[in-house]
């Protein structure tokens, strides 16, 4: 057996450079580049291995670890899940720093492939620069961290330890019943120890992504189901996007007649067009599939975790009191969920098979005209709130919690007109049909899967599992490192903009185009109606300046100019305080060839409301206040309706 001689360094990257996925018969790499911060942990290990010999991989200068990582969960994201690009860290800090993006990815399924550093494997030097030490058991490090958030992780204290776990990592990355977080701990010095590795180690390995059917009985108890429904709602989750099933969910719903609604992952893996698409589905979902949702005899989940808000805090959103569950989906686990009957495989072929007999059976659904018709109420609807535009001291959100001191005190500290949901809609109407939208947190996302269209596959990147601030911007650069061609606009809040925005300097860096679009309402403007519908004040959720008479945060409202923060980065800077500047800016920003920045002053209180729908939050049992009884009452009142699995 013929053996190299490397450093435990240079066998990642020897490795990394010979990992290929295979996919419907087409092999690609699978393993892009390494998203990095070096620090005392890995830069002469690790770090020395990348700059000897990088092979094919692309080093990127990452600012902080969380961000880099997000950047790589949207990387892999666009490239459904087939290609990723894997992220290192130096120890203590910069390792839990990717925690949270672990947490993110294994929530979401997407593949990210974390090599955190660590502490000496001999302990000689300890306690190290940034050693986190846990005096009843020294062999904590600040990488177990990982342990609760990823699908995989292991510590690499000898260095032929290293086959096994780079071999059961790629395992769990290309795994799409369990895909998340693999996570490889480095110890900094056996980073750079040496060991005779079997030449075979570093072949090329090509790693399939099988299509497995359902079994016999799976596809026969899916047929009867579905032969027994009368009105039979589909919900195509993110596994439909992953499985690039989209056309097969449409001639599915097509040959029989079955409308289908998206969930914030399955969005864009069919055309909003599609004469049977109905929209969102759920607390953040529109009124087409919430009104179907509540007659539905039988719910068809394909490639969806079943979360809260897609079935509304679990079932109150369906109706119907003989509603049954059928769940298509790779996962066993997933495929249980709320006392569904399962159907494990993958929801390309496993609906191919199911069509076929169906088709022999010669079923239909009995719907008639109420599909088009709930459409076409929606569709009304929806371009009645897309042009909400603000019109004087008469206007009026459509927002419970509004208050009239809250529209005057904006408009005399800030001055922005620009309603939230008329943004959304200005934005649709000016952007490419390709380009890609990235979002994840506040209020954005239920505006965007209630109101966004669009026909272009995988051109709506929401993360909406962890709904995690701070994934809009990094999200951005990795869906533009995944696609190259097309504009990429990253809508955020202001709340995120402050959150998480450092990965721009990467963007810049590497010459990769990108527009952020910064809602700034000067809030936490989902969580402010959340808190103040639920009859507690206004609390700490508003951008306000401390007020000296009562000592609390209803002052001013703090004016930032976002426009100058990006400049600062070196984005060309476009500010916009009415609806006509932000569609002037839009358009003026596509023209530039470097990332853009648009500060939109938007109205608080100017989102979507919600549809047919309800989320379950623990308000508080216990209050002196009126308003929090009333709201805690109509959480019982719904509480009552909930099928409780």
């Amino acid at each position: 057996m013929k053996k190299i001689k490397m450093t435990v360094g240079q066998a990642v990257v020897k490795f990394l450079n010979q990992q290929y996925v295979e996919m419907d018969g087409e092999v690609t790499p699978f393993v892009d580049g390494m998203f990095t911060i070096f620090g005392h942990g890995m830069v002469v290990g690790l770090g020395q291995a990348l700059d000897e010999d990088p092979g094919r991989l692309r080093v990127y200068q990452g600012r902080n670890e969380q961000g880099m990582a997000h950047a790589a969960i949207s990387y892999a994201k666009q490239n459904n899940r087939r290609k990723i690009i894997a992220c290192t860290s130096s120890i203590g800090p910069g390792a839990a720093n990717m925690v949270t993006a672990a947490l993110t990815a294994s929530i979401n399924h997407i593949p990210l492939l974390l090599f955190p550093s660590d502490s000496f494997a001999t302990r000689q030097p300890d306690p190290v620069l940034q050693q986190m030490e846990v005096s009843s058991d020294l062999s904590i490090t600040a990488s177990d961290c990982f342990k609760p958030v990823a699908k995989y992780w292991d510590r690499i204290t000898r260095p032929e330890q290293l086959m096994t776990a780079l071999i059961n990592a790629m395992r769990v990355l290309t795994d799409t019943a369990d895909c998340g977080t693999a996570v490889i701990s480095l110890p900094q010095d056996v980073q750079g120890e040496s060991f005779e590795y079997p030449e075979s180690f570093f072949q090329k390995r090509v790693h399939h992504i099988s299509r497995r059917c359902a079994d016999e009985y799976e596809i026969e108890k899916a047929v009867e189901m579905i032969m027994a429904a009368k009105k039979p709602l589909v919900i195509s989750g993110g596994g439909v996007r992953y499985s690039e099933a989209g056309e097969t969910v449409m001639d599915f719903c097509s040959q029989f007649n079955i409308p289908v609604s998206q969930t914030q992952a399955g969005h864009s893996a069919l055309p909003d067009s599609y004469e049977l698409s109905v929209g969102g589905v759920g607390v953040t979902g529109g009124l087409a599939a919430n009104l179907l949702a509540k007659d539905a005899d039988l719910v068809i989940g394909i490639g969806t975790r079943f979360n809260d808000f897609v079935t509304g805090s679990k079932w109150v959103l369906f109706r119907n009191p003989d509603v049954k569950v059928l769940a298509i989906n790779t996962s066993e686990f997933h495929a249980e969920k709320v006392d569904a009957t399962r159907c494990v495989g993958d929801a390309k072929v496993t609906l191919e098979e199911i069509i076929k007999r169906l088709k022999e059976k010669g079923y239909q659904s009995e719907y008639t005209t109420e599909i088009k018709e709930i459409k076409d109420q929606w569709e009304k609807e929806r371009l009645s709130v897309l042009s909400v535009e603000y019109s004087g001291e008469d206007f009026v959100p459509c927002v419970p919690s509004w208050t009239p001191e809250i529209m005057n005190d904006y408009l005399r500290d800030i001055g922005g007109t620009i309603t939230e949901s008329n943004g959304v809609g200005i934005i649709r109407e000016e952007i490419d049909d390709d380009a890609i939208v990235v979002a994840a947190a506040g209020s954005l996302p239920a505006d965007l899967e209630r109101l966004w269209v669009t026909d272009v596959k995988d051109t709506y990147n929401m993360e909406y599992g962890a709904s995690c601030m701070g994934y809009e911007i990094a999200g951005a650069l990795g869906s533009k490192l995944a696609a190259p061609d097309q504009e990429v606009y990253a809508l955020v809040g202001d709340g995120s903009f402050l959150m998480l925005n450092s990965e721009i300097a990467t963007a810049i860096q590497e010459k990769q185009k990108i527009t952020v679009i910064v809602f700034d309402n000067t809030a936490f403007g989902c969580i402010n109606n959340l808190q103040m519908g639920n009859g507690v004040g206004s609390l700490a959720t508003e951008m306000r300046y401390r007020n000296e008479e009562t000592g609390k945060l209803d002052g001013n409202y703090v004016y930032t100019d976002f426009a100058k923060i990006g400049e600062g980065y070196g984005m060309k800077p476009f500010s916009a305080k009415t609806s006509e500047e932000l569609r002037e800016a839009i358009r003026a920003a596509k023209k530039e060839e470097v990332s853009c920045i648009i500060d939109a002053k938007v109205l608080p209180k100017t989102m979507a409301e919600g549809y047919e729908s309800w989320w379950h939050i623990g308000v508080a049992s216990t209050s002196k206040s009126e308003k929090v009884q009333e709201a805690r009452k109509r959480i019982d009142d719904k509480l009552a309706e909930a099928r409780m699995y």
